[in-house]
C-alpha cells in the first residue's frame, strides 16, 4: 500500500498543469515591455531588445560565486554613456541590487551574487541620464519546481520552519529485550498433595486472581487453589492432574506488556552513559522512547568488564517480545544550536546535501553546510536562515520533480 501511494503521488505531480513550469530552465522568460522574443547573445548571454537597443546579460560563475556582465549596444554600436543596474529577486523576496560599471568592451557587475543563483531579474537602462529609460523582466531559476497547493497535499508533502533547538550527543548500544523480574513469576503449590485439576494450558491469557489449579494437601486433606498472582500468559505448564504437587513449579507465567532493554556497554561508553538519560530504541522500522533506569555490572563474560543499562519498554499493542534484539541511541549530552532541520529533509543533488525551500507552490533547492548531528536533527551552519520554511515529509518527491524539469530541459 505505501509503494502505491509513492507512485500515485509522482504520478499526480507529472500530471500537474503547474509541474510543467518547474525546473532548471530559462525558458519563459519575457520582457515587459517587448514582444519580440528572447535568444541568445554572441558572449552567451540572454539577449534583451527594445526598439534599437540591444542588451546581452551573462551570468558568469566561479568558486561558487556569480557575477553578471553586459554588453550594451544601440544597432550594433557599443554605447558607453550609460547607467545599467539589475535588481535580483530570490524566492523568499530578499533582493540584491547589482550596479555595473564599464570595463572595455563590456560592463562588469560590481557585486558578487552568493548562491543559490535562482532569481527574479529586472534590468534598468538610461541613457544619456534619464532622456532614455529602458526596463526588462525575466526569471532565470535553477532547482526550482512549482507544485499546487492541492498536488502537494496529496502527495503528503509537509513544511517546518527552520528554527533553533537541541542537537544530542549520543552513543549507540546493542541488546535484547527481556521481561522484568517482577512480570515472571513459577507458580508452586504451597503444600504437597495430589494435584486434582489443572484449568490452565500454555498460551492462555489470565487475569490476575484466576484458579489455575487444584491441589489436595497431603497432611489436612483439603483442597486449595493455585491462583495467578498477575495478569499475563502461560508460557509454560510442568504437571497434568492426577501427578503429585512437590517442590517443582506447575506453571511459568508471564506478562510482556512492559519489557526491559538490557543494553551492553562497553568501558569506552560506560563513563557517558548515566541513569536518567534519554534513550531512543530502534528494531526494524520501528523506534521506542525511553530512559535509562539503572546500570548494574554485567556477568564475567571474559576479559572485557561490560555493564548492562535497562530501559523500560511499553508493549502493550504487543509488537514486541522477550529476545527481541534492539539497537539504542542514548543521549549522553545536548547542546542548542542556532539552526537545525529535520534529517528527513535531507537530500542529496549533485554532490551536494540540500534541502528544500518553500514559498507559496515553488520548491527551490538550497545547498546547506551542516555541522553536528543526532538521530532526528542536523545542525545547520550555511545555506539558509532561520524562518525559512523547508519541506520535511516526501522532500525527495521535490528532487524527483525538479530533476524531471531538468531532463527535460536539456533534450
Amino acid at each position: 500500500m505505501k509503494t502505491l501511494t509513492i507512485l500515485f503521488a509522482l504520478y499526480l505531480l507529472m500530471l500537474s498543469p503547474l509541474a510543467a513550469a518547474s525546473g532548471n530552465h530559462g525558458h519563459g522568460e519575457h520582457d515587459h515591455g517587448s514582444h519580440e522574443q528572447e535568444t541568445a547573445g554572441p558572449n552567451g548571454g540572454h539577449l534583451l531588445k527594445k526598439q534599437d537597443i540591444i542588451v546581452e546579460i551573462l551570468k558568469k560563475e566561479e568558486d561558487g560565486l556569480a557575477s553578471l556582465l553586459a554588453w550594451v549596444a544601440r544597432h550594433d554600436d557599443p554605447l558607453d554613456d550609460l547607467t545599467l543596474s539589475a535588481t535580483l529577486t530570490r524566492l523568499d523576496g530578499e533582493q540584491k541590487v547589482v550596479t555595473f560599471q564599464h570595463d572595455g568592451d563590456h560592463w562588469q557587475g560590481e557585486q558578487k551574487i552568493q548562491p543559490p543563483h535562482s532569481f527574479d531579474i529586472s534590468i534598468e537602462l538610461k541613457i544619456d541620464g534619464e532622456l532614455e529609460h529602458h526596463q526588462w523582466q525575466w526569471a532565470s531559476y535553477e532547482g526550482r519546481a512549482i507544485i499546487s497547493a492541492g498536488a502537494a497535499k496529496l502527495a503528503g508533502i509537509t513544511t517546518e520552519k527552520a528554527l533553533g533547538g537541541a542537537i544530542a550527543t549520543q552513543t549507540q548500544a546493542y541488546g535484547r529485550l527481556v521481561i522484568p523480574p517482577e512480570h515472571r513469576a513459577d507458580l508452586r503449590a504451597r503444600f504437597p498433595g495430589l494435584i486434582t485439576s489443572m484449568s490452565a494450558s500454555v498460551g492462555d491469557v489470565v487475569n490476575k486472581g484466576d484458579t489455575l489449579a487444584v491441589v489436595e494437601s497431603n497432611d489436612s486433606l483439603r483442597a486449595y487453589r493455585i491462583r495467578a498472582p498477575f495478569s499475563g500468559v502461560v508460557q509454560q505448564r510442568h504437571a497434568n492432574a492426577g501427578e503429585v504437587a512437590g517442590q517443582h513449579p506447575l506453571f511459568t507465567l508471564i506478562n510482556s506488556e512492559s519489557l526491559w532493554a538490557e543494553l551492553t556497554l562497553f568501558p569506552q561508553q560506560r563513563r557517558a552513559v548515566k541513569k536518567g538519560q534519554a534513550v531512543t530504541l530502534h528494531l526494524g522500522d520501528d523506534q521506542w522512547q525511553s530512559q535509562i533506569k539503572s546500570l548494574v555490572p554485567e556477568a564475567e563474560t571474559g576479559s572485557v568488564a561490560t555493564m548492562i543499562a535497562r530501559a523500560p519498554v511499553a508493549n502493550t499493542d504487543g509488537r514486541l517480545a522477550p529476545g527481541d534484539l534492539v539497537e539504542a541511541d542514548i543521549v549522553t549530552a545536548s547542546d542548542t544550536v542556532s539552526l537545525r532541520v529535520d534529517n528527513h529533509a535531507l537530500q542529496e543533488m549533485e554532490g551536494k546535501t540540500v534541502v528544500f525551500i518553500n514559498s507559496g507552490e515553488a520548491y527551490e533547492s538550497r545547498a546547506v553546510t551542516l555541522g553536528r548531528r543526532d538521530n532526528q536533527y542536523s545542525e545547520v551552519l550555511d545555506g539558509i536562515k532561520a524562518g525559512d520554511r523547508y519541506v520535511v515529509k516526501n522532500s525527495y518527491l521535490i528532487k524527483a520533480d525538479i530533476l524531471k524539469a531538468g531532463a527535460a530541459h536539456h533534450h
